[in-house]
């Protein structure tokens, strides 16, 4: 191998590292919306910290503030991380659920779909959040 290929061969490999290192870094969103609801995912890291952010909002025409909403919220697991797998009941609070985790070991970067299954007042809805 000469010097211009090596120089070559060098430029390609950092290109495809810049590309890759630009890609895993920033903020990762999905969102989706279903007849009642619609949500926002957001993902980033700050300082090493991996933050997971969603906000899961009624659009319905009742004034359901207050009310009791149970939520499972499931994604697939990546390959160099967890899955997200969210359970509980939060209260209505100026129509909007509001989730949120921090990790370390943690992948941001969702490639998949993110399901979110809610119940309130006997009725069941499901969002799948994507790109």
């Amino acid at each position: 191998m000469n010097k211009k290929e090596g120089l070559i061969l060098s430029f390609i490999l950092l290109s495809f590292a810049s590309l890759f290192i630009w890609y895993s870094s920033g903020a990762k969103s999905l969102t989706g919306q279903s007849q009642s609801w619609s949500s926002h995912y957001v993902g980033y890291e700050e300082s090493g910290t991996m933050f997971r952010e969603l906000t899961i909002i009624y659009t319905g025409e009742q004034n359901m503030d207050g009310l009791p909403v149970t939520y499972t919220v499931n994604s697939e697991p990546a390959w160099t991380g967890k899955e997200i797998n969210w359970k509980g009941t939060k209260r209505l609070s100026g129509h909007q659920l509001y989730l949120e985790s921090k990790c370390n070991d943690c992948r941001i970067a969702l490639k998949s779909e993110m399901t979110i299954t809610l119940n309130w007042e006997g009725k069941e809805e499901k969002l799948v959040l994507s790109k």
